[in-house]
This record gives C-alpha cells, structure tokens and sequence, in this order.
C-alpha cells in the first residue's frame, strides 16, 4: 500500500486537500543564472509553494544528430533538433548549489525532475526534497527504480503511459519500498488544448490507486487547474517565464510573472468554495420571506387573510405559520407593516 498523503519540506499533500502549487522553471531560465533565481523569487512572492527545475544534459537526453527521427516534425519546436532543444533548455550543473541556497535562503522549497541516474547523484548530494518524473521519462523503469530508492517522495508524469503503464511504474516503486508516490494527470502537448485535458480522468486515477493526483497544466490560463482542483486534484504544476515574448523556450505556453499572483489567487478562493457538504442557511436571517401585516389591526381581532401577507424581509413569522395566525386573534394593536411574532398574538388559538 501507498500513503495517501505525502510530504515536501513540511507541506502535506493529499487529494481534496489544499493544493500544491508548482512552478516550474524549465528551460524559462534562458541561460541566465540571475533570470532563474527572478523566477524562484516570483514564485515564492505570488503565492507557489515550491519551484521545480529540470536538471540534465543534452547528453542526458538524447543524440547530437541533426536529422530523421532527431528533428522535431511540428509544433512549437518544429524543425529543430532534439540535441539543440535539450542544450538550450539545460540547467548548468555548476547553477545548482547556488539555486538550491537561494531557495532556502528566500523560503520557498525547489526541487528537480531527474532523467539520468548520473543526475540523480548529482542533485542527492544536494539534499534535493523529491524528485519529478517527466512524462517521456515515465517508461524508463529503470530511472523511476533509481529515484524511488532515495524513498524521497516521487512525483510521476503520465502523460505517454496507459492505465497499464501507471501499474508498471508503481509496482517499480513499491519493489522497493518507497511508498511516498504521487501521479500529475498530464497531456503532453505545448500548449494543450482544451479539448484534449479529460480532467474525469483524475478522479478515476484517485479511485483507482488512492495516491495524491495532480495536473501538470500545459494550458495557457487557469481554467484547467481550477477544474482539477474541483475533481479533487492535491497538486498543480505550472511552466513560469519572465514574459511569454521573451523568446525563453518554453515561454510560449508559460505563466508570466505578470499573472502569477492573478492565478494563485484564482486557484485559492477555487479551492475555498469547494469547502464541505453543508446545506444550513449561512443567511443572518432564516427566512427571506415572512407574514407581515398589511393593514392595521386593532386589539381583539380576528387575523383574516387580508390583513397580512407572505413579504419580504424576513423578520417576521415563516410562511408556513399562515394558516396558525389566522385562527388567532390580535393581543394589541398592530400597524400596517409590522413583521408578526407570536407576542403579538394571542396563545390559545396559536396551536
């Protein structure tokens, strides 16, 4: 069995609880050490809970071949090659130790997606709190085994796995004992469409492995985050860039600073409304509507049904005591407008 909860630097993280909200800096950093660390400060100022970096090589990922199956056929990406992509969007080994300082020093935890077990050693040594799996990685068992043994908590993309794929890595990671496993609902398209998010899926996923879900959003807004955070979801991922004209990577489909606080404040008061089953009146007043007198009614007489009505406000008597006060007789004078209480009517024919 897994936790069905898991913890980062003191925060726990659980379905249908307060959300984890992430951003992540990918390649965004556009080779500048100092562009980083504005983002790892924006985060931390517009209300993210941790910043992930994307630590590798080129080597890492791929081959320095520039043709075929090496070149990317469409999208945002097109015509480039794989090798040149990773080699741009690289964070540089040498940032590391200065990045990991400066989260800690600012407050705001930072931790890594790993895709080589060289980098996996690299970023231990660093004292990195959890690790990412992306989801290209996800069919690398080996790598997930690897990340697992830290018993660190894992954080596992599914964005190219089927529901048998998810098994085979969570039986990876509990061959090993590590039961500290979340899943992130991703659609590995950049941007992703709307249409393509199938966000049912993370309740299903919930159900299914009773681990905490999260979305990794590769949208352009906040509407898909604030629909998986409605289906429960425990964490959201989200790319940040300085601006998305910047020519960064990734910028494109990211979050500017610019709108950070905007959607950390949009996913908040989601996730406030979502709140408990309840259905009590919140009102001050139980009743909008109440029996008000219509025409004066002098002491001693009959209430008839033309001298009072159903009216709002609420400060009188509930509607449905209509047929009660019209059996009563008036103990003393009443005015045109005065909302009824049973004080003011007699006792003996109230009931």
């Amino acid at each position: 069995m897994f936790n069905k909860s898991i913890v980062i630097d003191n925060f726990n993280i659980q379905n249908y609880s307060k959300p984890y909200l992430i951003a992540e800096i990918s390649g965004n950093h556009d080779n500048e050490i100092d562009r980083a660390k504005k983002l790892i400060l924006a985060a931390k100022e517009n209300g993210f809970d941790a910043v992930k970096i994307q630590y590798f090589t080129a080597n890492d990922m791929t081959l320095d071949i520039s043709e075929g199956d090496f070149i990317v056929k469409s999208g945002l990406w097109k015509d480039r090659s794989l090798f040149e992509l990773y080699e741009q969007g690289a964070t540089p080994k040498e940032w590391l130790p200065n990045l990991f300082d400066y989260a800690k020093e600012i407050g705001i935890t930072l931790f890594s997606s790993v895709f080589s077990y060289q980098g996996l050693c690299i970023l231990e040594e660093l004292g990195c709190p959890a690790y990412k799996i992306a989801s290209f990685e996800a069919m690398d068992l080996d790598l997930i085994e690897a990340a697992a043994k830290t018993l660190k908590p894992v954080i596992i993309s599914t964005g190219i796995i089927d529901k048998v794929g998810i098994e085979e890595v969570l039986d990876t990671c509990k061959k090993v004992g590590n039961r500290n496993i979340g899943l992130m609902h991703c659609i590995s398209n950049y941007p992703a469409p709307y249409d393509k998010f199938n966000l049912s899926t993370i309740a299903d996923m919930q159900q299914s492995f009773e681990i905490p879900i999260g979305l990794s959003d590769h949208s352009t807004d906040e509407v898909c985050s604030l629909i998986a955070i409605a289906n429960g979801a425990s964490m959201i991922e989200k790319h940040i860039t300085v601006s998305q004209k910047d020519g960064a990577i990734d910028s494109e489909f990211s979050l500017p600073i610019s709108l950070m606080k905007e959607f950390t404040d949009k996913l908040r008061n989601g996730f406030a409304t979502i709140g408990k089953v309840d259905y009590s009146n919140s009102s001050p007043r139980k009743n909008f509507r109440s029996l008000y007198a219509v025409k004066d009614i002098p002491k001693g007489q009959l209430i008839t049904s033309d001298m009072i009505r159903s009216i709002r406000p609420g400060h009188g008597l509930p509607p449905k005591n209509k047929n009660k006060v019209l059996k009563c007789t008036a103990k003393q004078n009443i005015n045109a407008g005065t909302p009824l209480d049973w004080s003011l009517l007699c006792q003996t024919l109230k009931n």
